[in-house]
């Protein structure tokens, strides 16, 4: 495996699942390590389980504070010159029945994976392009594809990044920042439970995180993952509008009360 290309790497959503598996392989990979969560608790554990306190570095915010959070990046701008890799992980994924709907509960979805990702790029693109370039990359979903009953303001919010993805994409292609559009299946994590799928199979965290990162060595401009979901998401999207809600109902349970 030749030596993994970026020398301090910003991870969101750090602490549990796929955040932490990232910052586990990411100090394997010989990348140090600024990890930012908006609980304590789990960042507390992370940092105890990978103790490599001269190497990791913890940021407690809460992403869809977005003043907080303007604050807390300025912060660790100033503190580190030399961040070169950010991986925005940070997601939430909150099912309910149109029937029975909350716009808050929405709006904390929306907040979390689309508007907050915004507050980041205002921060880090001008800084990467300050320092030389580096690269963004940013966890959206097979899910940005599709509508599905009770998660479509996931679906909503993923597709909105997607959209972003690329248009940042565009706008920045002569510079020095890379962007990476990142777009899972299913992966077992606490979010998995919470949501409204049926799930049949999932990749684990670890997988997840070593995917991710192979495809950030790489320089890929997506990964997407595992290539059975990726398949059957682009079946579903050659369907007319009644056969795709036809299929989407099929692939769902009912939402966790």
């Amino acid at each position: 495996m030749s030596a993994f290309p970026y020398k301090k790497t910003l991870v969101t959503g750090a602490g549990r699942g796929v955040g932490a598996a990232l910052s586990r392989q990411l100090l394997a990979r010989g990348s140090d390590l600024i990890a930012l969560n908006r609980s304590p608790a789990p960042l507390d554990a992370l940092l105890t389980e990978l103790n490599q306190p001269e190497r990791v570095s913890a940021v407690l915010a809460d992403v869809s504070q977005f003043e907080q959070l303007e604050r807390s990046l300025a912060a660790v701008l100033a503190e580190h010159d030399d961040i070169d890799l950010i991986i925005l992980n940070a997601g939430l994924d909150l099912p309910q029945r149109i029937t029975a709907f909350d716009w808050r509960i929405a709006r904390s979805q929306i907040d979390t994976n689309l508007t907050a990702n915004y507050v980041f790029l205002a921060a880090l693109v001008p800084y990467l392009l300050a320092r030389g370039g580096g690269r963004i990359a940013l966890v959206s979903s097979l899910g940005s594809y599709a509508g599905c009953p009770y998660e479509h303001v996931y679906n909503a919010s993923k597709a909105g990044t997607r959209m972003m993805l690329d248009g940042v994409r565009a706008e920045l292609l002569d510079s020095s920042v890379e962007i990476t559009g990142i777009y899972p299946g299913f992966i077992t994590t606490q979010m998995l439970d919470e949501n409204a799928f049926a799930v049949s199979q999932s990749n684990s965290p670890e997988e997840a995180a070593t995917l991710i990162l192979d495809g950030i060595a790489a320089g890929e401009d997506e990964i997407i993952f595992p290539q059975e979901t990726a398949a059957m998401v682009a079946q579903l999207r050659g369907l007319g509008p009644r056969e795709r809600a036809e299929v989407v109902r099929s692939l769902m349970a009912e939402p966790p009360a």
